[in-house]
């Protein structure tokens, strides 16, 4: 088969592992709402038409960084540990920057690859060093693993030409498309698969470190409610 003919399948199948009823704990990282209104901006022109795509709304652009395991295999004390050693470790990181782009298409869906910077890497590694701190090695999902980080753009809903696809986004001028975004937290979240949809509800979050506000010295003559006032002169301080 040439590559003109190849097609990109439904992403619709059950994954190993997943029955129905059945979810699973991820960490992952959430664009900004600025970056991710955009994203729907530029591409919706060029996904709208192409059959047999559909488009992933705003919320649900997420990136994908560290696996954690199906819930019923979770015990409370256990999340509870994996989430504090991850909000301690990810609190001594500062925000990073994020580099989108070019798109790429896949086998089931299009997607936006994402650099992986030595910033990334070390929140990867410090998701996987918590989970350590309280699992063996061999139940860590994707132990050792290269992190391959990317960001759904749209998925196949029936077999769609990647011919097509690739010249409807080299046609719109995506073959140099970048787009940069910060991190500033990680979420932890409980995966869906339902009715042949994914789906997801937030469980918790690990903020990256803050610059904190510069430190205002409040004078002795400062009023709570009117704000500072002027200092008196030193007249009136000696009378």
């Amino acid at each position: 088969m040439i590559a003109s003919e190849m097609t990109v399948a439904s992403r619709w199948w059950w994954r190993p592992g997943w029955t129905p009823g059945r979810s699973f704990y991820n960490w992952q990282i959430v664009p900004s709402q600025p970056v991710a209104d955009k994203l729907i901006e530029i591409f919706a022109p060029t996904l709208s038409r192409l059959p047999g795509l559909e488009q992933v709304d705003a919320a649900r652009l997420r990136i994908g960084v560290q696996g954690i395991g199906f819930v019923d295999g979770v015990k409370g004390v256990h999340l509870a540990a994996l989430v504090a050693g991850a909000q301690e470790m990810l609190a001594e990181l500062a925000p990073f920057q994020l580099a989108f782009g070019p798109p790429e298409v896949t086998a089931e869906s299009i997607r936006l690859p994402i650099t992986v910077s030595a910033e990334l890497l070390r929140v990867r590694a410090d998701l996987t060093d918590a989970l350590t701190d309280v699992w063996i090695r061999e139940r860590i999902p994707d132990f050792g693993e290269p992190l391959r980080p990317y960001l759904a753009l749209a998925h196949a809903t029936h077999p769609t030409p990647v011919h097509d696809i690739r010249t409807a986004l080299d046609e719109d001028g995506f073959a140099d498309f970048t787009l940069d975004d910060t991190v500033s937290a990680v979420s932890m979240v409980e995966l869906q698969c339902e009715e042949g949809r994914y789906d997801w509800s937030d469980v918790s979050t690990a903020g990256l470190l803050r610059v904190p506000d510069p430190v205002v010295e409040q004078s002795v003559f400062d009023d709570p409610l009117f704000g500072p006032l002027r200092n008196p002169t030193p007249s009136l301080l000696r009378s």
